[in-house]
C-alpha cells in the first residue's frame, strides 16, 4: 500500500530553492577535511531557525533566545550553536527573508548550508501568562527524524527558551546511539542496529529519534509485532511522527485492522502537502465505506492543486462514493475538459448514475446519448441509453436504442429486456410476445425471460379479472405457457390453470347462448388445460387450486352436451 503512499519531502520554496541547493553543493565540495585527517571528531553543529509566530518579531526573538540559552548549556567542544549572523548571511545570499519562518524543507536546506547536523524549529505564541514555545529537534540528514519537545511556557521569553535549551541538551543524548544504529542498519546489520538503539533508549527513555531507528531495525528483522509496539510508543509522545505513522498504516492495512483509517488521517495531518498521500488516504477511505470523511481532504487538495487531472479523477470518484452528486458532476465536467481521455465509457455510466440519483431523467438520458455518440459500437451503452430514454418518457427512442444494442450484440446483457420494457409501454403485447420468443432463440437468459413472460401473463390475468374479458385471459394463457416452457414454475402453472378455467367458464356460457361449436370446443380444451396445470400450481396455492379443480366437473356435463348438440 505504501508504494502509493510514499511520504515525500516538503517542497523547498520555488523562489530561491535552486540557489540554496547550489550553495549547499558548493560548500559540500569545498568542505575542509582537516579534522578527519587528524583523526578527530569535529563537534556537531546545531541551527535554530526562526520560529513560526503571528508576531514575526517574536519568532526571531524566540530563536535567538534559544541560541543564547543553548550556548550556555553545552560545551563548545561538543556542540556549536550556529550564530544568528551566519544564518542571516546564508539566507540573504539565497534571497530569503531573515525574519520569516521557513518551511521544514527550506529549514533542512538551510541547516545543510550552514553545516549543521541538527536543527530546531517550531512555533511561539503569546499567552495570557506570558509565552509558549513548541519546538522540535530534527536531524538534518532526514527531516522525518525528529524529537518533539514538551511545550515550554513561562512569563518571560528567556525562561521559556531556557526550558527548550535544556530539553534539546537531554534529547541529544540519544544521537550517538542513533548514529551507530543508523550506520549498522545501512550495512544490513539489523541485530547490531537494534542493540545500539536499545542502548540509546536506555540513556534517553523518551528518545523518539533513536526509537525510529529501532523500528527500522525491527523492520529489517521482520519483527512486525515489535515494529507496531515501537511505533505506538513513539506515537504516544509524538502523534504526528511520520515514520511511526507510515509503519502503522502499512501494517494495519495489511492486517485489515480498522485502526488503519485513524492512522492514515493522522499521517495526512502530519504531511498535508503530500498529494500522493492525499490520494492514497482518500482512496482508502472511499474503499472502506467512509468516503464522506475524505470529502474535506479532497476539496482542500483540489484547491491547492488546481487543474491536476489525476487529483480531479480521485475527487470525482470520492464525491460519487460520498453521494455528493452535484459536486461530483461539476468535478467530472471539469475533468473531461482538462483531460478529454478521461471521458471513457465508465465516466459516462457514472455521470448518468449521478444524474439518476438526483432524479434528473432528462439529464441522465442526455449523458448517455453523448456516450453512444462517442462510442457508437458499444452495445452496453446503448442498453443504458434505452433505459434512460424510457425513464425520461421517450419511448420510441428507447425502442430504437434497444434495437441498436441488439443489432450490435444480440447477447448483450439486458438488451432484450430494455426492448421489452419499452415495447410494453406502447401497449403492444403481441410485439412483446414475439420479442420474448426471439430473445429465447438468440440465447438470452431463459430464466429471466421466463420471469418477464410471467409478469406479462399476470398483468393480462389481472386485466381479465377487471374486464371479465375472455380475450385478456387468453392473452394471459399465451404468456404463461411461454413462461413455463422457458423455465417451469408453480406460479406460472397456477395462473395458467386459473386463466384456462376462466376461459372455459366463459366459453361454456357463450357457447350455449350462441350455439357455437367453436366455443364449446374452446371450453372443453380450456378445462383440460386447467386440469393439467392446476395440480402443480397447487404446490404454491393449494386452496385456490383445489377449489378450481373441484369446480371443473360441474361444467363437464354441460360442455359435453354442447359439443353433441352444436358440433355435428
Amino acid at each position: 500500500m505504501f508504494n502509493a503512499m510514499e511520504v515525500t519531502p516538503l517542497k523547498v520554496s520555488p523562489r530561491k530553492s535552486g540557489l540554496l541547493f547550489a550553495a549547499v553543493a558548493a560548500l559540500a565540495a569545498a568542505a575542509s577535511p582537516s579534522a578527519a585527517q587528524r583523526g578527530e571528531r569535529s563537534p556537531d553543529r546545531i541551527m535554530v531557525a526562526t520560529f513560526q509566530s503571528a508576531d514575526k518579531e517574536l519568532g526571531v526573538q524566540a530563536a535567538e533566545a534559544i541560541r543564547s540559552r543553548l550556548s550556555r548549556e553545552v560545551n563548545a567542544k561538543d556542540l556549536i550553536v550556529v550564530p544568528k549572523a551566519d544564518i542571516n548571511n546564508s539566507l540573504q545570499s539565497s534571497g530569503y527573508s531573515t525574519t520569516e519562518a521557513l518551511a521544514i524543507g527550506d529549514a533542512k536546506a538551510l541547516a545543510s548550508l550552514v553545516r549543521a547536523q541538527q536543527f530546531v524549529d517550531g512555533s511561539v505564541t503569546r499567552t495570557p501568562a506570558g509565552v509558549k514555545i513548541d519546538a522540535r529537534l530534527v536531524l538534518t540528514r532526514d527531516q522525518s527524524r525528529g524529537q518533539l519537545l514538551t511545550s515550554a511556557e513561562a512569563a518571560k521569553l528567556d525562561d521559556a527558551a531556557a526550558q527548550v535549551a535544556r530539553q534539546i541538551k537531554d534529547a541529544r543524548r540519544q544521537l550517538a546511539a542513533e548514529e551507530k544504529c543508523h550506520n549498522d542498519f545501512l550495512a544490513g546489520k539489523y541485530q547490531e542496529a537494534a542493540n545500539a538503539a536499545r542502548a540509546g533508549i536506555a540513556a534517553s527513555p523518551n528518545g523518539n529519534i533513536v526509537a525510529v531507528c529501532l523500528g527500522e531495525a525491527y523492520t529489517g528483522l521482520k519483527m512486525e509485532d515489535s515494529v507496531v509496539a515501537v511505533a505506538e510508543r513513539i506515537r504516544t509522545r509524538d502523534p504526528r511522527n511520520i515514520m511511526a505513522l507510515r509503519w502503522l498504516g502499512e501494517i494495519y492495512g495489511t492486517r485489515k485492522d480498522p485502526r488503519e483509517i485513524e492512522i492514515l488521517m493522522s499521517l495526512l495531518a502530519a504531511d498535508p502537502t503530500n498529494t500522493r498521500l492525499q490520494q492514497a488516504v482518500v482512496n482508502q477511505l472511499a474503499a472502506s465505506g467512509q468516503a464522506a470523511r475524505a470529502v474535506p481532504i479532497i476539496r482542500d487538495a483540489l484547491q491547492n492543486n488546481p487543474g491536476d487531472p489525476q487529483l480531479m479523477r480521485t475527487a470525482w470518484l470520492v464525491l460519487l462514493a460520498a453521494k455528493d452528486y452535484e459536486s461530483a458532476i461539476a468535478v467530472g465536467n471539469e475533468l473531461i475538459r482538462v483531460d478529454t481521455a478521461a471521458a471513457d465509457t465508465s465516466y459516462y455510466v457514472r455521470l448518468a448514475g449521478a444524474y439518476s440519483a438526483l432524479n434528473q431523467p432528462q439529464r441522465t438520458a442526455e449523458a448517455l446519448s453523448r456516450a453512444v455518440a462517442r462510442f457508437p459500437n458499444n452495445a452496453s451503452l446503448w442498453v443504458a441509453n434505452s433505459d434512460a430514454l424510457f425513464k425520461a418518457g421517450q419511448i420510441q427512442p428507447a425502442i430504437d436504442a434497444a434495437k441498436r444494442a441488439i443489432s450490435i450484440n444480440a447477447a448483450v446483457p439486458n438488451g432484450y429486456l430494455a426492448l421489452i420494457q419499452a415495447t410494453g409501454a406502447l401497449n403492444q403485447p403481441e410485439q412483446v410476445f414475439l420479442t420474448l420468443q426471439d430473445a429465447a432463440a438468440k440465447g438470452a437468459d431463459k430464466a429471466i425471460l421466463s420471469q418477464v413472460a410471467l409478469q406479462q401473463g399476470n398483468k393480462a390475468y389481472q386485466a381479465g379479472q377487471a374486464s371479465k374479458s375472455r380475450v385478456d385471459f387468453q392473452r394471459a394463457i399465451r404468456f404463461l405457457q411461454l413462461s413455463d416452457q422457458l423455465s417451469p414454475s408453480a406460479d406460472a402453472k397456477f395462473l395458467l390453470g386459473a386463466s384456462a378455467f376462466l376461459v372455459g367458464q366463459s366459453a361454456t356460457s357463450d357457447a350455449n347462448d350462441t350455439k357455437s361449436c367453436e366455443l364449446a370446443r374452446l371450453a372443453r380444451d380450456s378445462f383440460t388445460l386447467a386440469q393439467a396445470n392446476l395440480p402443480a400450481g397447487g404446490q404454491k396455492f393449494p386452496t385456490e387450486a383445489a377449489q378450481l379443480l373441484g369446480a371443473i366437473p360441474q361444467f363437464t356435463p354441460a360442455v359435453d352436451n354442447e359439443i353433441k348438440r352444436f358440433c355435428r
